[in-house]
């Protein structure tokens, strides 16, 4: 049983953080602040690819 709550729980982390970094590959910074390019494996997260 105990096993079946890990899993439960890791799956539902796995699509949190999925919804999360879609979320952030498709959003805006504001222009002033310094941005770091984005790394390429963030592209697979994008809408518009």
């Amino acid at each position: 049983m105990q096993k079946n709550v890990k899993t439960t729980v890791a799956k539902g982390m796995k699509t949190i953080l999925d919804t999360v970094l879609k979320t952030e590959a498709n959003t805006t910074s504001c222009a002033i602040m310094f941005q770091p390019k984005a790394p390429e494996e963030l592209m697979k997260y994008r809408r518009n690819k």
